[in-house]
């Protein structure tokens, strides 16, 4: 027959402490502190678990314990610290808890397991947009990369504060419906559509957050906009022309080259560069000594520093022409990392340096007599990255190559042929004979004609 406990009384629970060390061992000597269970009868398996004190308190922490089989495994179930719940307390709840296990088949862990996942169900209902959206930012700040993370985490907090939070924010995310979103685009959506299509792909994202912790209504995005917003704003591509960036047409480019070598500056050889390279402003102004394979004549731009590509990892190979090689060869390498620096110490050019450079030629063309370097378009002044367009141009016009040679000199493998030239090798023997009469092309006006024009 098991010991029955001695049914003790409020009195003597009250008395009821923690133990010591009897016997020595295991890094314990006799009389050291211990934590002690205390039977209290009156029902079976009710104790008290009594901790040595911390401090200068006499008594520790007590609490209600009650032991007990939960199908073939013995089981502890807390009821509660004392002296908040008393003698009288604890044995009604250990009396119930007991009856409803031997006779309901009641699991009280299961219960506890249920009632905790019914809590934080609850809790992420009520969840607003604005609590989310803080989740989101924070996880985007720790995976934002590439060569300028503090303006990515800049443009998605003010995307997020100027235009979802002020019409969102207090909306509980099991409560957002479409017309909230369209609410928050409309002001923007005609007249910035741009940032309107971006900001609505950052409250896409924010929601999908949580599209899988059942909160969504009927489990739909409310800023998804096929079958969705489509049918409540107007397709961007109906209602934005893109602005291309404005060029000095093909036609143009001699006599810009002839005028760019005039400029003794690091800015004016970085120009030099990106187009003979027709890369990005921006690959340009981030290129790294450690990217040139000056026995290869490459320079291998890492896909993780390239505009829209989707793949990271694929990197973009530039064969470099004899004009390009001498340009490196001029740059200075004081250990920096970057090949064109800034001024004053910098280690990178201003983020403006190559247009300031095209505007400065630009006004040095028009004092000298000639006409400047406008789009033949729109009659703005032409832009460093305006130039990929007019080496594109050229090439279509004059270079005789195919399409997708010259789409992969501008790393674009938006297209079946791109992209299968891309896994051939990246068309480099092609693509340098391309360069090289493109160089070519640029020095083709003569002395005499550079003095003509002026």
């Amino acid at each position: 027959m098991p010991k029955i406990a001695q049914e003790l009384g409020a009195l003597q629970v009250k008395r009821l402490t923690h133990g010591t060390v009897k016997k020595a061992g295991k890094g314990k000597k006799v009389g050291d502190p211990i934590p002690a269970l205390h039977a209290v009868g009156g029902v079976k398996g009710l104790c008290l678990h009594c901790r040595p004190p911390k401090g200068p308190e006499a008594i520790g922490a007590r609490s209600w314990i009650l032991r007990i089989m939960v199908g073939d495994k013995r089981t502890d179930l807390g009821l509660g610290s004392y002296p908040e719940v008393p003698l009288a307390m604890a044995r009604e709840k250990a009396r119930e808890l007991r009856y409803r296990v031997q006779f309901e088949g009641y699991d009280p862990i299961a219960g506890k397991r249920a009632a905790k996942s019914a809590l934080i169900a609850e809790r992420a209902q009520q969840r607003t947009f604005g609590d989310v959206a803080q989740q989101y930012f924070e996880k985007k700040c720790l995976e934002f990369s590439g060569k300028n993370p503090e303006k990515q985490r800049r443009r998605l907090e003010q995307h997020l504060e100027d235009y979802c939070l002020p019409e969102l924010g207090n909306i509980l995310m099991s409560d957002l419906e479409p017309r909230h979103v369209v609410q928050a685009l409309n002001p923007i959506w005609m007249e910035k559509t741009p940032t309107a299509e971006r900001v609505r792909i950052t409250i896409y994202n924010v929601c999908e957050m949580v599209r899988h912790d059942g909160i969504l209504r009927n489990g739909l995005n409310p800023a998804h906009w096929r079958g969705n917003l489509e049918n409540f704003l107007a397709s961007p591509a109906a209602i934005h022309d893109e602005e291309h960036q404005p060029t000095v047409g093909y036609e143009g480019l001699p006599r810009f080259w002839m005028r760019l070598q005039e400029r003794d500056a690091i800015p004016a050889r970085a120009l030099e560069f990106q187009i003979l390279t027709v890369a990005r402003p921006g690959e340009v102004r981030f290129a790294e000594w450690s990217e040139i394979d000056f026995k290869e004549r490459v320079w291998t731009v890492p896909g993780w520093k390239l505009k829209g590509r989707r793949d990271k990892k694929k990197d973009h190979k530039v064969p470099l022409t004899d004009r390009a090689i001498e340009i490196l060869k001029m740059m200075p390498r004081d250990n920096g990392a970057y090949i064109f620096p800034g001024y004053r110490g910098k280690e990178t050019m201003s983020e403006n340096a190559l247009n300031l450079t095209v505007k400065e030629i630009h006004q040095a063309d028009i004092k000298a007599g000639g006409n400047g370097f406008l789009d033949p378009e729109t009659g703005k002044v032409a832009t460093a990255h305006g130039m990929r367009a007019a080496f594109k141009d050229w090439a279509t016009e004059v270079g005789n190559v195919e399409d997708y040679v010259s789409e992969l000199a501008l790393s674009h493998i938006d297209t079946s042929s791109t992209r299968a030239a891309y896994k051939r090798g990246q068309l480099i023997p092609k693509r340098r004979k391309l360069m090289k009469a493109f160089e070519k092309y640029l020095s083709s006006l003569s002395r005499s004609e550079k003095v003509s024009k002026k």
